[in-house]
C-alpha cells in the first residue's frame, strides 16, 4: 500500500513539474475552488435545521427557559429580540416535553396568580393591586386561550380605585383581542360565553362592559341597546328557523327525486312582540254558601206631638195651649246576609317574542332524465316532466315537514322546472392547457438545466483538462518500445522500478526471421494488454514518469 502511495506521489511531481507555470496556477486554482465547493456543500449537508420551540417569551422569564436547556445540554438560537428561541428540529419535542415537565406552563406565557407566590418585604398598597389586576390578566387569557377556535388572546381590565361612600365610583370596564386559528371563527353563543366568563371573574365587572375584538380589529361584541340586541337575536333566530326547515324539506325530497335535483327555501314570519296578560274567570255554577247571617229587630211603644202652628206665636206669654197628639209606633226588621264562595281562575300568561306567525315555502323540483342511444349511436337525453299526483304527493311530504297550520296562513309551492346542467368543459380544458403548460415549462427548465451542464463539460471542463494534460496525449503506438532494444532496455530495469516486475512481456529466446521487428513486439504486447489490464496500466504509467521530455 505504500509503494502504491509512494508511486503516485512520484507520479503527480513528476506532472506537475512537466507543466508549465499558467498550468501550474490553474491546477492550483482548480483544486482551491474544488475544495471550497467541497466545504460548501459538506456544509449545507450537515448544517443543522433549527425549529422554534418557544415564541415571545417575557423577557423576565426567559432567563429561566434558557437555563433549563442548558442544564439539559440542549442547543439553541435566540433571535435578536431575543423572544424567539429555537432548537434543533430532531430535538423539538423532547425539548418541549423537558420545559413542560421541570417548568410547567404555569412558568411560561402569561403570569397568573402565582405571581403572589413570591412576595417582597415593605410592597406598597398600589404594587398589590397592579400586580392582581396583572394575575387576573394571565388567569383570563389562560381561560381563553383553551378555547379550540382561539390561537392567543390578550385581556386589558381597567379596574377604579376603590372610593368611599360619599364619592361616586367609575364601573368597571374590560377589553379582549382574540387571534383566531386559520378558518375558525366566534359564533354568537361564544362571544356571550367569553364575556360571561370575564364578567364573573372580575369583581364589580358586568359582562355588558366587556368589548371583544378579533385581531383585524373587529368588534364581535355588540351594542348594549336592549331594542337593537334582540331585534338582532331575533333576526338570528329566523336564520336558523329558515335553515332549518330548508334542510329538512330537501334532505326528504332527495330521498325520492335524487341528490341535487331539489332547491328548497323557506321564508318564517316570526313575532317580534313580547306578549304578559293576566286572565281572570268566574264560574258562577259552581257557587256554594260560606256563611249566612240573620238579623232583626222588633219595636213597640206609644208617644205624644205637640200640635199647633209651630213658630213664634206659639211661644209668646199668654197664647193658648194647641194641645197633643198622641199615636202609636210599633217597628219590625230582619236583615239577612249571606256570604256565597265563587270559584276564580286567575292566569298569567307570557309570551316571548319568536313564535312564528307564518311559513311560506317555495320548492323547485327537478325532472326525469334519461339517456337514448339513437340509430346512429349518438347519445341524447329525454327530459320526462314530473306529473301532477307526484307534486301532490311532494306537496303533502313538505307539509307535514314544516308543520303546515292553515290557521296561520302558511303556503307551499312545489314547481317542477328543468335545471340547467353547468357545463365544466371550458373548465377542464383550461385546467389541461394550464396543466400542460406547467408540465412543458418543468421539461424545459430541467433539460435546459441539462444542456448547459453539457456545454459546459464539452466547452470549459473537457478543454480545460486537454490543455492541462496536451503533453501526455501520446498514442499507445508511441509509448510502446518500437525495437528490440528498447524492449530489453525496459527489461533490463524491470527490477528497479517499481509496480513493473511482470507487467512487461518476457521475449522467447527465438524469434521467427519472417516477422517484422515492430509488427512482433506490436502483436505481443497487444495480447498482454487484452489479458492483463491492471499490469499493463501500471506499465504504461512508469513509462510516462520515465520518459524524457
Amino acid at each position: 500500500m505504500n509503494k502504491v502511495i509512494g508511486n503516485l506521489v512520484v507520479q503527480f511531481k513528476e506532472f506537475y513539474k512537466s507543466l508549465t507555470p499558467v498550468k501550474r496556477v490553474s491546477v492550483i486554482m482548480s483544486a482551491v475552488i474544488a475544495m471550497v465547493a467541497t466545504v460548501i456543500v459538506s456544509t449545507m449537508l450537515t448544517r443543522t435545521n433549527y425549529a422554534m420551540l418557544l415564541k415571545d417569551v417575557p423577557s423576565d422569564q426567559l432567563p429561566l427557559v434558557v437555563q433549563k436547556l442548558k442544564q439539559n445540554n440542549i442547543p439553541f438560537e435566540l433571535d435578536e429580540s431575543g423572544s424567539l428561541i429555537k432548537v434543533p428540529a430532531h430535538l423539538l419535542h423532547s425539548s418541549q416535553m423537558v420545559i413542560m415537565s421541570q417548568l410547567g406552563t404555569s412558568d411560561i406565557g402569561n403570569i397568573g396568580l402565582e405571581l403572589f407566590e413570591k412576595q417582597e418585604f415593605g410592597t406598597t398598597s398600589y404594587a398589590q393591586r397592579i400586580n392582581y389586576q396583572r394575575a387576573m390578566q394571565g388567569e383570563l387569557i389562560r381561560a381563553i386561550n383553551s378555547l379550540a377556535s382561539v390561537k392567543r388572546s390578550k385581556v386589558i381590565l381597567a379596574l377604579p380605585a376603590k372610593k368611599t361612600f360619599l364619592e361616586e365610583g367609575r364601573a368597571a370596564s374590560a377589553s379582549v383581542v382574540v387571534e383566531l386559528h386559520p378558518g375558525k371563527h366566534l359564533d354568537r353563543d361564544q362571544i356571550r360565553g367569553i364575556r360571561n366568563l370575564v364578567g364573573s371573574s372580575v369583581e364589580d365587572l358586568r359582562s355588558e362592559n366587556v368589548t371583544v375584538l378579533d385581531h383585524r380589529g373587529k368588534v364581535l361584541t355588540r351594542s348594549s341597546d336592549t331594542a337593537s340586541s334582540e331585534s338582532s337575536e331575533l333576526f338570528e333566530m329566523q336564520k336558523r328557523v329558515e335553515q332549518n326547515m330548508e334542510e329538512r324539506i330537501e334532505s326528504i325530497l332527495q330521498k325520492v327525486v335524487g341528490a341535487g335535483k331539489v332547491i328548497a327555501r323557506v321564508n318564517v314570519k316570526l313575532n317580534p312582540r313580547k306578549i304578559s296578560s293576566v286572565e281572570e274567570t268566574v264560574d258562577p255554577d259552581r257557587t256554594a254558601v260560606r256563611s249566612s247571617v240573620a238579623e232583626t229587630e222588633s219595636l213597640a211603644g206609644r208617644r205624644t206631638n205637640p200640635t199647633g202652628i209651630p213658630g213664634a206665636r206659639a211661644n209668646l206669654p199668654g197664647a193658648q195651649d194647641q194641645g197633643q197628639v198622641g199615636f202609636n209606633q210599633d217597628v219590625n226588621k230582619e236583615l239577612v246576609t249571606t256570604n256565597y264562595a265563587v270559584p276564580t281562575t286567575v292566569r298569567n300568561i307570557q309570551e316571548a317574542a319568536g313564535g312564528i306567525e307564518r311559513i311560506t315555502v317555495a320548492v323547485l323540483v327537478d325532472g326525469m332524465v334519461k339517456n337514448i342511444t339513437g340509430e346512429d349511436g349518438k347519445l341524447s337525453q329525454e327530459y320526462t316532466p314530473r306529473t301532477e299526483e307526484e307534486i301532490q304527493k311532494y306537496q303533502q311530504l313538505v307539509q307535514n315537514a314544516i308543520g303546515f297550520n292553515t290557521q296561520r296562513g302558511d303556503t307551499v309551492k312545489i314547481e317542477n322546472m328543468r335545471f340547467q346542467e353547468e357545463d365544466f368543459t371550458e373548465a377542464e380544458r383550461l385546467e389541461a392547457v394550464l396543466d400542460r403548460k406547467k408540465l412543458i415549462r418543468s421539461l424545459f427548465k430541467w433539460t435546459l438545466l441539462g444542456f448547459s451542464l453539457t456545454m459546459f463539460f464539452f466547452i470549459v471542463v473537457r478543454p480545460f483538462m486537454r490543455w492541462i494534460t496536451d503533453s501526455f496525449q501520446d498514442t499507445v503506438e508511441d509509448m510502446l518500445p518500437r525495437t528490440i532494444e528498447e524492449l530489453e532496455e525496459l527489461q533490463s530495469v524491470d527490477n528497479t522500478l517499481p509496480g513493473m516486475s511482470g507487467a512487461l512481456p518476457v521475449l522467447e529466446e527465438t524469434l521467427d526471421p519472417d516477422k517484422a521487428e515492430s509488427e512482433l513486439l506490436k502483436e505481443r504486447i497487444m495480447s498482454i494488454i487484452s489479458s492483463d489490464n491492471e499490469k499493463a496500466s501500471g506499465a504504461f504509467a512508469l513509462w510516462m514518469v520515465r520518459k524524457d521530455p
